[in-house]
């Protein structure tokens, strides 16, 4: 731009300034100021916000909870999914951090109903908060420090003129444009001492403070929150009394209470753990050492915590354990038997088995208890014993004779007759003994346990039948021809009952079937099997002609069909009858067992009862 374009600009500048030395000097009212000339180049718009697409309902999301599922309309996956878990942990924290009380809610739908009020309740506060509605928090005064007697402050006055109290005795009033006119300017300001407002800089004179300010208190070190690691296993060595037993690869926690800006998603790892699939939620965990190093909650898995921490030795997992890897424990205190009889707290520490000679009692005090208790229930009398407790003559002549602590544990067992040499040793010495009415009896529990093995065999069955009509479901899904991909596979051959399965097991299409592990589809010989009877006069509809792999196929949608998971139910049904007829079986093989256990001991102790004469005394 030319010379002449720059006058008015100058003289603008000129005119301003002469205002501004106006304002400082008089301490008038400020004169407006003038607008500068309208600018050449046009005004832009205000650059509009980004806002990011959200993601809803997106294939392959994964939500922490299945139960999470459908996200709401106009909602983003990961903000619902945020809602949701926090939604989930106040019924977990409501119910005492119980993870299975939390999933009942989940899966009966309270869990996702919360969350939607949960949602509603932010977008209100959002909408109040754009309208500027909302209250303003405002922080709480600190209260005025008393302050202390004059006696004890030395006062002084400063010089500067930011310290000059009003109306007070040899002290004035001296404003900033006085400060700035008797100065002049001469002194340039220092750079830490200026501000962005030009207001002068503070006194460098060093004024004592009558009052030290109060230490400042050290905040505590956060500790980050993480997955904890199995701790190495140490160790065990000689340990006292008062030593505490370490237990490896165990995850505890404090209950530390929530801070005011803590939320209820905020309060565990985010993780997967346990039987239970929940986080890390500060209870005590539990590490598998039996091959998955998978971490449990001890209340899932019926653990007590003081005794994870005292008699826990190594822990295996349901699904890890097999005959030779197994949880095992500590060996406990001894005289947790006398708490128990006499119904008072027992002890469950750890007994010290380290020591040399080991010991039974985890301290010395627990080992004088036990005897002393011992000792008050024998009897210091000499009255023989008449089916009561024994007095000291007798069990010191009972230690004579049972020199071993074997011998002495052998004491009221049952007598147990010798086998014979050409015996077969797996068949019991009782059979040999049992009287008429006994046999009949053994026959009648015999002729019952093979009916339940019939069926309990005849529910495996099924549940290989359920196997097989799954895999023949997800193959139909592959033909081509087929317009329907997510079709329901149900297969009426399992709505047979216990008798038209032993049928079809029996018949050509069934025993190719388990035998191949095949199933094919329905034959001649079979349809009538298990199919719908009709009533007089009623017309049969024909059935669709498909190909053999979609024969006798529920071919509706999986979702609209009315066999809606019918793979869990069939399941759920045929393992629980096979539970219950096993758990029958059981009971009659435990009523055989003592049949032919009392009939042994009835001939081993025979010739005792026709020596002694029993004397009933009361």
């Amino acid at each position: 731009m030319s010379s002449e374009d720059d006058q008015p600009s100058k003289a603008q500048a000129e005119l301003n300034s002469s205002i501004a030395d106006l304002n400082i000097h008089n301490r008038a009212a400020p004169s407006p100021v003038l607008a500068p000339p309208p600018q050449s180049t046009p005004l832009l718009a205000p650059p509009v916000a980004y806002v990011p697409p959200i993601s809803n309902n997106a294939p392959g999301f994964r939500y922490k909870y299945p139960q999470a599922k459908p996200t709401p309309e106009g909602v983003d996956d990961t903000e619902w999914n945020k809602i949701f878990t926090a939604a989930d942990s106040r019924f977990y924290n409501k119910h005492g951090k119980n993870a299975k009380e939390s999933e009942k809610y989940r899966i009966r739908g309270e869990t996702y109903q919360l969350a939607l009020r949960m949602l509603d309740e932010k977008r209100e506060k959002n909408r109040l908060a754009e309208a500027g509605l909302l209250p303003v928090k405002t922080k709480k005064a600190p209260a005025p420090r008393k302050p202390e007697s004059s006696a004890t402050i030395k006062k002084e006055y400063s010089t500067a003129s930011r310290d000059a109290t009003p109306g007070g005795d040899g002290m004035t009033t001296t404003s900033i444009a006085e400060k700035i006119k008797s100065e002049g300017r001469r002194k340039a300001p220092s750079a830490s001492a200026s501000s962005d407002r030009g207001t002068p800089a503070p006194t460098t004179a060093k004024v004592p403070n009558p009052i030290p300010p109060p230490p400042k208190a050290e905040k505590p070190a956060i500790k980050k929150k993480g997955i904890a690691a199995p701790v190495k296993k140490q160790p065990l060595k000689m340990k006292t009394e008062s030593t505490t037993s370490n237990l490896s690869a165990v995850k505890a926690h404090s209950q530390t209470p929530k801070t005011a800006n803590s939320t209820d998603d905020e309060s565990n790892d985010g993780g997967e753990y346990c039987i239970c699939r929940g986080p890390d939620d500060h209870r005590m965990m539990v590490n598998c050492e039996g091959g998955c190093d998978d971490w449990y909650h001890c209340s899932c898995v019926g653990i007590d915590e003081t005794d994870t921490k005292e008699l826990l030795d190594r822990y295996v997992c349901p699904k890890c354990t097999t005959d030779k890897d197994f949880t095992t424990w500590k060996p406990m205190c001894r005289y947790f038997n006398v708490g128990n009889f006499l119904g008072t707290p027992a002890c469950r520490k750890q007994a010290r088995v380290t020591l040399d000679p080991p010991s039974k009692y985890c301290s010395d005090e627990h080992r004088d208890a036990f005897w002393e208790f011992v000792k008050s229930r024998v009897r210091d009398d000499d009255r023989p014993s008449m089916g009561g407790s024994l007095n000291q003559k007798e069990i010191g002549w009972i230690l004579k004779q049972r020199g071993t602590a074997k011998e002495v544990h052998a004491l009221g067992e049952k007598p147990r007759l010798p086998k014979k040499e050409d015996a077969d040793p797996n068949r019991p010495v009782g059979l040999d003994y049992l009287t008429s009415e006994e046999q009949q009896e053994i026959e009648e529990i015999q002729m019952k346990k093979s009916t339940l093995e019939a069926r309990i065999e005849g529910y495996t069955k099924q549940v290989e039948l359920l196997k097989m009509i799954n895999e023949r479901a997800k193959k139909a899904t592959q033909q081509p021809n087929l317009e329907i991909k997510d079709l329901c596979g149900y297969d009426n051959r399992l709505a047979m009952n216990e008798a038209e399965f032993a049928f079809w097991c029996n018949t050509t299409e069934g025993k190719t079937a388990f035998e191949t592990g095949v199933l094919g589809p329905r034959t001649e010989e079979t349809k009538s099997i298990g199919g719908i009877v009709s009533f007089p006069g009623q017309a049969s509809p024909d059935a669709p002609k498909v190909s053999d792999a979609l024969d006798n196929l529920c071919l509706r949608p999986r979702k609209k069909c009315k066999h809606l998971n019918w793979r869990e139910l069939h399941n759920h049904d045929f393992v629980y009858n096979r539970k219950i007829l096993r758990d029958e079986l059981e009971k009659l093989s435990k009523a055989e067992a003592e049949i032919i256990d009392d009939a042994e001991t009835r001939e081993a102790t025979k010739d005792y009862y026709s020596n002694n004469v029993t004397v009933q005394l009361f």
